[in-house]
């Protein structure tokens, strides 16, 4: 194939230069969510195939399964990653707006109007709900979520507002209705 040897050091070092950075296990599996988080946000986990997101992560198939062990535990792990940048999202509008957690809410709800597939797929997740061990981890997330609030200052009364004004918001941003909208 080469016929010298600096033929073969020249092709090495080219193909060093243009081969992308390889990515930790942490960002590979990062970037694996995200792009599950899309798919599921369209598809559903009983609609989405695997073999779509490996596919555009450029993993194999049985190394997708090796990341998350099954379909459930991928979605699941999505929707766990969605729920954490909504979290961020309402941590940071909270340092924001220190003691005014009406303040935060609004804040958080206007961060929010952008990210369709975090919201569709916490829709998606409340859809699967019919799964027991899906509903169980949802129901736990929402618990933790609900802590947090009540951390901020949210009263009862103002969690369920809070609840109720961000269900409208996920349906306004799912349907493409800004008038739902806050």
């Amino acid at each position: 194939m080469f016929t010298t040897r600096s033929e073969c050091i020249l092709t090495i070092m080219m193909t060093e230069m243009t081969s992308p950075t390889r990515q930790t296990a942490e960002q590979r599996r990062n970037a694996v969510l995200d792009i599950a988080i899309r798919h599921f946000a369209r598809g559903g986990v009983v609609g989405t195939a695997t073999e779509a997101i490996s596919r555009e992560a450029g993993i194999s198939h049985p190394y997708l399964f090796k990341l998350f062990g099954s379909k459930k535990a991928l979605f699941l792990a999505a929707y766990d990653r969605a729920c954490a940048h909504i979290d961020a999202v309402l941590m940071r509008a909270a340092d924001e707006h220190p003691g005014r957690p009406l303040d935060v809410i609004g804040a958080a709800i206007a961060s929010l109007r952008g990210d369709r597939d975090v919201m569709l797929m916490l829709l998606q997740g409340y859809s699967a709900a019919a799964d027991d061990d899906i509903r169980a981890a949802i129901r736990e997330r929402e618990r933790a979520y609900m802590a947090e609030l009540r951390a901020i200052g949210l009263s009862d009364d103002e969690l369920r507002r809070w609840q109720a004004d961000s269900l409208l918001v996920m349906i306004g941003i799912a349907i493409d209705m800004p008038e739902l909208l806050p």
